[in-house]
């Protein structure tokens, strides 16, 4: 638990002739114990560079094919950077050398799980996530990489972060055949000062490349082109070594490829940062990514820029650029039954076509002044434009044709000021400066051939109803954070924290109807100006001790609260307690338990006076009379990863009880509903259990996962509460089999159900069965195909099957520039993929149209 009261031993290594000698081993064994072994590499300079621990005496061992090996006892009290060394060459002939060595395709260390890929790759795969995908105990779902049950935070090539730590563009651009092994660390940190002072615990995920990759540029353009003009053009270029790296990526096409997701956005926009927690992120960030899937016509232009540069030890500057420019067309057909005493159904018919333009840039300065010290400077500016439109057929008691068109545009800038102090042996200080600008206009337009929201709107009589909605939207944040950790023994160690949450938002919607002469009926009355404010003064004090096999965390965090709404102002004292205890069983066994008392502030419109528009069948009231909700939040957390050669284990179980609690007044009129924020002091509940076991053998693996969820809420509908349970469960199995040096197969079931439980019940189920097969045969040809059956049960018991399947053929030499592939998607033409789901009082059964069958000829060409 201790800090290392360190120093930095550095120089240069040379032969008789004064010339540099790069690739020496330094190898400094303590001889105290409880003290770690330390090791170098010198580089191709000469220098090298040893972190050692202050008044420890090593035994420094220096040796070089080709040299005479340096044995020497050194005890060092201060950093010396001119402890230059010279080796004397050998004159004589070497003898012959016997390797023992056992290969090891899973190494463990401490925090970090080392897979070897050759053990588990057979040179079919292409890119990174062809590798992943073959890896025991690795799942990537919607890519999301998700390892020990927990998913990847942060993803590095070289120990540095790739696009901020990227997921979706690294595993679908790094080539496969440039990786050497994948690393696993768990609670990684970017700077041994963060060790005690960031409360993140990220789990990583680092690429080690090649030897002959880890000074050279390599990367691949992608061409294809196919039948009904479809089309692609992709380059990823890379370029790493030691002081720098460089990174490009570029996709244009129109077959349903998006080349970012939502979730690498959270890592993206604002910068990262070490001591605040993520902010939630603006919808208008979905401009960079949707579901690739879930597309009837698409056409994509994306490019990405990322580049590194480490000018000394001392100094770093990084930055990513990106830009995306996406047309999408979406086609649904769903059935939406409304939840009361007397349930509505409906169904309706989309059409819709968007336009997204976005631009996003980061900029990045690292300063590591010593080895007591580190700054980070962080800058983030993100622009988009988006234009929307869609026909929408609605059929329920009448039948209603809408239309809505949106057009927007949003810019947003953050800075981020982190620093980071070693102040003495006992002593780490943290502190954090954060300041972000949001701005957002958008115009929506509702039209249609009935009266409709006449309920909530002063509409007059017309031959057409069209309603419009301004909306302008600027939001200022501003934080600060000072923290202190201190170690007052081996056993027991403080913490402390001052800070400031600020946050300034000014909302505006003026509604209107227009009318068929382009006169517009201003409603004034119930539109919004508002301003509001909210302060968070808040404090804390921890502590962290050890018994055993046994580490306890106990924190209180005090949070005075200053919020402005309207004409309404208030103040809260709200102390957040927190507890985290940590057994460990064995080395790579562990059983956690984590609770917290939480609250939360609503979002910013549930807080509006008035009314505002979220869709031509739907009406948001605000009530600027709330205030916040509260959580308790119990996790316990078991993992076995000791033999994970041969198995593993791990399991979640989270429960929360939530009361106050936010919810809302639904007033529903045929499918009009008006929604209406309401703060209840009735407890709901929320509990969880998510399992994973595997098991290794030689030539195959074999992997069970259990997922299941009950929530039980309370919904008032038109005066009523109703209380709701809802399950969901997922049942799934993936048997992973190498046939042969060449060939890989890969069989998966996965069953997926819902159940609401209220004055009716419903429930939905999907199974579906999967196959990934991989072969090289002829000994330059390449057969890939993955097969996937669903068979579906909706809401209203309807029954559903469907079936995709993509196949490739692929032609390469080994080390050839060229390859050339026939790439075919969705073989059997399936136009219609289903998706059932419930939110608040809705169970909706949707079909989404899809792409129908593309077939792609393609020629890679590679560095």
């Amino acid at each position: 638990m201790a800090q290392d009261n360190t120093l930095t031993v550095s120089g240069k290594i040379v032969d008789s002739l004064k010339k540099t000698i790069n690739n020496v081993s330094l190898i400094a064994k303590p001889q105290q114990n409880h003290h770690k072994v330390k090791y170098t590499i010198s580089d191709s300079q000469g220098f090298f560079k040893l972190v050692l621990e202050k008044d420890v005496t090593y035994e420094l061992n220096i040796s070089h094919l080709g040299y005479e090996t340096i044995n020497k006892t050194v005890l060092f009290s201060d950093s010396k950077s001119d402890y230059n060394i010279e080796l004397n060459a050998k004159n004589e002939s070497l003898d012959e050398v016997v390797i023992n060595y056992k290969y090891e395709p899973i190494k463990k260390s401490k925090d970090t799980i080392t897979y070897n890929l050759k053990s588990f790759t057979n040179g079919n795969e292409f890119k990174m996530e062809d590798v992943l995908a073959k890896l025991p105990g690795i799942k990537v779902e919607d890519n999301v990489i998700k390892i020990q049950g927990k998913a990847v935070t942060k993803l590095l090539v070289e120990g540095k972060l790739f696009f901020d730590g990227s997921t979706k563009l690294a595993i679908e651009n790094i080539p496969a055949d440039v990786m050497d092994k994948i690393e696993i660390i768990s609670d990684y940190k970017e700077s041994e000062l963060l060790r005690n002072l960031a409360d993140n615990e990220d789990l990583a995920l680092n690429v080690v490349l090649k030897e002959d990759k880890k000074n050279f540029a390599f990367g691949d353009i992608e061409v294809g082109i196919g039948l009904d003009e479809y089309y692609r053009i992709h380059p990823a270029l890379f370029k790493y070594n030691p002081k720098s790296n460089f990174s490009f990526i570029g996709d244009i096409n129109n077959f349903n490829n998006s080349s970012i997701t939502f979730s690498d956005l959270s890592r993206l926009v604002g910068g990262s940062s070490n001591l605040f927690k993520r902010n939630n992120l603006s919808n208008n960030l979905m401009s960079f990514a949707s579901s690739n899937n879930e597309r009837y016509k698409s056409t994509t232009r994306f490019s990405a820029l990322n580049v590194q540069k480490e000018f000394n030890d001392k100094f770093t500057v990084s930055g990513y650029a990106i830009y995306s420019n996406n047309d999408i067309v979406e086609k649904a057909i769903s059935t939406r039954e409304y939840l009361g005493n007397e349930p509505i159904i409906e169904r309706r018919d989309d059409l819709g076509d968007t336009d997204k333009i976005s631009a996003m840039f980061n900029f990045k300065l690292d300063y590591n002044p010593n080895t007591r010290q580190k700054w980070k400077y962080n800058i983030n500016y993100l622009h988009n434009n988006s234009g929307f439109s869609k026909q929408s057929i609605s059929s329920s008691e009448n039948n209603n044709e809408f239309l809505t068109d949106i057009d927007g545009k949003g810019n947003s800038f953050s800075q981020n000021l982190e620093g980071y102090f070693r102040l003495n042996d006992k002593h780490t200080m943290g502190l954090a400066f954060q300041h972000n600008i949001t701005n957002s206009n958008s115009t929506d337009h509702w039209l249609s051939n009935n009266i409709f929201l006449e309920e909530f709107l002063p509409l007059t009589e017309a031959d057409d109803y069209q309603i419009r909605q301004g909306n302008k939207i600027r939001s200022e944040k501003f934080n600060f954070l000072l923290k202190d950790y201190w170690i007052t023994n081996r056993y027991f160690h403080l913490f402390f924290n001052v800070g400031l949450n600020h946050k300034n938002s000014t909302i505006r919607n003026d509604i209107s109807q227009i009318l068929s002469d382009d006169e517009a009926i201003d409603f004034t009355e119930i539109g919004n100006n508002n301003l509001q404010r909210l302060s968070d003064f808040n404090a804390g004090l921890g502590i962290k001790t050890q018994l055993g096999k046994f580490e306890f965390i106990l924190e209180a965090k005090p949070h005075y609260y200053n919020f402005k709404r309207a004409l309404v102002e208030s103040t809260d004292l709200f102390i957040e307690p927190k507890l985290d205890i940590d057994f460990k069983i064995e080395d790579d066994m562990s059983l956690e338990f984590n609770y917290d008392y939480t609250n939360r502030y609503l979002n910013d419109f549930s807080y509006l006076e008035n009314l505002k528009l979220t869709g031509f069948n739907s009406v948001l009231q605000g009530n600027p009379n709330l205030t916040d909700v509260r959580s308790h939040n119990f996790s316990l957390y078991y993992s076995d990863y000791k033999n994970m050669d041969s198995y593993f284990i791990d399991a979640t179980l989270d429960y929360s009880l939530n009361n106050p609690t936010e919810n809302n007044i639904i007033t529903q009129s045929g499918i009009n509903r008006l929604n209406t924020p309401v703060i209840l002091n009735l407890a709901e509940e929320n509990l969880s259990l998510n399992t994973n076991y595997g098991l290794i053998f030689n030539k195959t693996s074999l992997e069970f996962d259990v997922y299941l969820e009950w929530f039980k809420n309370n919904q008032i509908i038109n005066g009523e509460i109703d209380k709701i349970n809802s399950f969901e469960y997922s049942l799934s199995s993936k048997w992973l089999l190498k046939l042969s040096k060449r060939t890989q197969l890969s069989l998966s079931y996965k069953y997926l159900g819902t159940q609401v439980l209220s004055d009716i019940n419903s429930k939905s189920n999907e199974n579906i069965i999967s196959l990934d097969f991989d072969t090289r045969f002829f000994k330059n040809f390449i057969f890939k195909t993955d097969f996937s059956t669903s068979f579906v049960n909706d809401f209203n018991d309807d029954k559903q099957n469907y079936t995709l399947q993509n196949l490739y053929l692929g032609y390469s030499k080994p080390n050839a520039k060229l390859s050339y592939s026939l790439n075919f998607r969705n073989i059997f033409d399936n136009g219609v993929i289903t998706r059932n789901r419930f939110a608040n009082n809705l169970l909706l059964t949707n079909q989404v149209f899809t792409l129908p069958r593309t077939f792609l000829v393609e020629l890679k060409y590679k560095f």
